[in-house]
């Protein structure tokens, strides 16, 4: 039986919801955008680099003697929630980010069914459940993305003074670091573990990790690094 987990509830244990059907799984649309020039054979392409949106619909019905209070219960889950993990039983080593978009309609189709659609608009990539960090003590040593696309990974420094950090070629300066400091390449951040704003000791492009091997190198005095990957697929 297809199931899914959202806000960290599953649909058929805590709702009794029953998925019609294995749901479409989409891919993301890459934001590419084509000029056309007057006089020029062919399009310019504008490639943003970025991807949008995606929407899965689960089609569901429940069978249960009380209809109008699960119903209430659903609705109060699903739409009290806001954005969450949304994690399907057929792939549940890997979740979405998503939230429910629609005003769901309860066809009741016998005395005791009732039959309606859940839409999930999601952010363009699936995550990996289990992001376990990486723990690097030696330069020149190389962390292999099982995604299938860069990810944005949270990479902690530790160490002291000045430090060069560089992975797949991308060069990070970092000054007058004081025991540790985080690059957290999600939001483009970086600071201490009081959340103390430190992007002024960092001089550089944010880090990513690309499908296949990265190799993490430095210089200065740096006893660790540990790197939360973030994995993802399209």
């Amino acid at each position: 039986m297809i199931s899914f987990t959202f806000a960290g509830k599953d649909s058929y244990k805590d709702y009794g919801i029953i998925v019609s059907k294995r749901p479409n799984l989409p891919s993301s649309k890459r934001r590419v955008s084509y000029i056309d020039i007057p006089g020029r054979d062919s399009s310019l392409i504008y490639d943003e680099r970025t991807y949008e949106n995606i929407t899965i619909g689960v089609e569901c019905k429940i069978k249960d003697g009380n209809l109008l209070d699960r119903i209430d219960e659903i609705k109060a889950w699903l739409f009290s929630t806001g954005e969450s993990d949304l994690i399907f039983s057929f792939q549940n080593d890997k979740k979405y980010r998503a939230q429910v978009v629609n005003s769901i309609d309860f066809s009741q189709i016998v005395k005791i069914f009732s039959e309606f659609i859940i839409v999930f608009n999601c952010r363009p990539f699936k995550y990996s459940i289990q992001n376990n960090i990486f723990t690097i003590t030696e330069s020149g040593s190389s962390i292999i993305n099982i995604g299938s696309i860069k990810s944005e990974p949270i990479i902690s420094v530790y160490g002291e003074g000045n430090i060069e950090l560089i992975v797949n070629g991308t060069k990070v300066n970092l000054t007058n670091i004081k025991d540790k400091i985080i690059l957290n390449s999600v939001i483009q951040d970086s600071y201490n573990d009081e959340r103390e704003n430190l992007n002024n000791k960092v001089k550089g492009e944010s880090i990513y990790l690309m499908p296949g091997s990265n190799k993490f190198e430095w210089t200065g005095n740096v006893s660790k690094i540990e790197v939360l990957p973030n994995w993802r697929w399209l």
